[in-house]
């Protein structure tokens, strides 16, 4: 196989890493770029001021994954002297307060993330990289129908700043086919192209953050930014029917639960229809365990060991948000595959000042706070339930490159596209289009689909079946070997996109 498949959540992202693959760079390369162009086209989900984590399988069976998510700041302030305070987001089904501010904001990874990634595995200059972006940030991006959703329900974070300005026209904030510009972005990453990411973790840019965190009420100083490093981890591996699955370690918890539904699920008789009132038991009791150890992290870590050789403990806090979280897969002609997620969170209304990019609201994230919000320790890697996964076959070829947005969700829809794609053999379309299950609060959520009503005294949580296709099931956007192919599908729940070439 020598083609080039891509699948993400916007169609320039999409065409950014197809360009990029096309014109001889490898998949890290159309990463880089495909993710920068990502801070204009999804800009709920991707900007130079959050994280990420990028599962890399490089051609010659090499597997990485390069954790740059945010980190805690160094010192704390008190609480009475933060800029931090709530908003109410209305998700439709339910509404989440989250607190928003300069001092809801953890130290970002996303531009140490892509100069380390390109450091290791690219070919291209950076310079070159960030023209994509550069232009999409000059001549803007039509707003889609997704991202005007999630635009929308951010309301309250944008109307709290004063620096929002490319989310607004006229003074009324951008709706689907609005265009957003952000020339200050365009401005910043010509100037990082040829600088470094000292253009953003130094110098008057680092200035301008540092100083606002100080008489603004947050966090951030010089040694935040000096000491953030990109940490290059060993993926967690799970050895499952005749397959590797990598993914996402410690101390994010979401790799680990993903393995461990996996685990729970077994080996899945493939004469009994995934759409079966049987088979959505098995999915459901998978799911129940995995939720009744998930209550302890030490329980957690326990049932990880036992299937997972050389299984480190490491504290980890627990993620468990709606979050706005974007994924994109590549893989290139010559067999090297990156699955990347992204988030910033909410994001905390503080756009920095002559660049365009929003910072991230992670410190302002209850459920990244077990003991409360300011409960945080000083200088760690935050967690996560993002999940970015690569399955590769017994010859050590990829056969799968997937992830999801989706918050809590994830890992149970990647899960589930895995089930159908590995035990059911499904063809990718399908796999992805199928209906989903979820388990979570003590309740059992049917996405409508399936052949029967649940009625089952083996089901002790309240069943809520939806009578629709939703978004809230994840968006698992993938990359699957079919035949002798790479095929290539983005979840149409979040807008997902795709492309492949020989």
């Amino acid at each position: 196989m020598n083609n080039i498949a891509i699948s993400a959540g916007h169609h320039l992202t999409k065409q950014t890493a197809a360009d990029v693959l096309l014109s001889g760079g490898n998949a890290i390369d159309a990463a880089i770029a495909a993710f920068l162009v990502a801070w204009i086209a999804e800009p709920c989900m991707a900007s130079g001021g959050g994280g990420a984590f990028a599962n890399i399988y490089t051609a010659n069976k090499k597997a990485y994954l390069f954790d740059f998510f945010c980190q805690t700041p160094q010192i704390k302030r008190p609480a009475s002297d933060l800029d931090f305070f709530p908003i109410l987001v209305d998700f439709g089904d339910t509404k989440e307060e989250f607190y928003i501010g300069t001092g809801s904001t953890a130290t970002p990874g996303s531009i140490d993330g892509i100069f380390t990634m390109h450091q290791h595995f690219g070919t291209i200059p950076m310079k070159e990289l960030v023209l994509p972006a550069i232009a999409a940030a000059k001549n803007g991006v039509i707003v889609d129908s997704f991202q005007g959703h999630d635009i929308g329900l951010l309301r309250p974070i944008f109307e709290a700043s004063t620096q929002a300005a490319s989310f607004f026209i006229d003074g009324k904030l951008v709706q689907k086919g609005d265009r957003i510009k952000m020339p200050l972005l365009a401005d910043f990453l010509d100037y990082m192209g040829t600088e470094g990411k000292a253009a953003f973790y130094k110098g008057e840019v680092a200035n301008n953050i540092i100083n606002t965190h100080k008489k603004k009420g947050g966090l951030l100083t010089q040694k935040d930014f000096d000491d953030y490093k990109t940490i290059i981890r060993k993926p967690l591996s799970y050895n499952y029917n005749n397959t590797s699955v990598l993914t996402n370690p410690l101390p994010s918890i979401g790799g680990s639960i993903l393995i461990l539904l996996l685990h729970y699920l077994g080996k899945i008789d493939p004469k009994k229809s995934p759409k079966s009132y049987a088979h959505i038991l098995e999915v459901y009791q998978a799911m129940k365990k995995v939720v009744r150890i998930g209550k302890s992290t030490k329980e957690l870590y326990a049932a990880i060991r036992k299937i997972v050789p050389n299984f480190e403990y490491s504290p980890a806090l627990s993620s468990n948000k709606h979050g706005s979280t974007s994924h994109f897969n590549i893989i290139d002609k010559w067999g090297n595959a990156v699955a990347l997620t992204t988030t910033i969170g909410e994001g905390s209304s503080n756009f920095v000042d002559g660049t365009n990019i929003h910072m991230n609201n992670m410190l302002g994230e209850l459920s990244l706070m077990p003991d409360g919000y300011h409960s945080w320790q000083p200088n760690i890697r935050l967690s996560s339930m993002m999940a970015p996964t690569i399955v590769v076959d017994t010859f050590g070829k990829p056969i799968i490159v997937t992830g999801s947005g989706g918050a809590s969700r994830i890992p149970s829809a990647i899960m589930q596209v895995l089930n159908y794609l590995i035990n059911y053999e499904l063809p990718l379309n399908e796999a992805t289009d199928f209906p989903r299950l979820h388990l979570e609060h003590g309740i059992f959520n049917i996405e409508y689909g399936f052949e029967s009503p649940l009625h089952s005294k083996e089901i002790d949580d309240k069943v809520l079946a939806w009578k629709d296709t939703s978004m809230f099931f994840g968006g698992v956007h993938s990359i699957y070997k079919q035949g002798n192919q790479y095929v290539s599908k983005g979840d149409e729940r979040r807008d997902g996109v795709a492309y492949s070439k020989t």
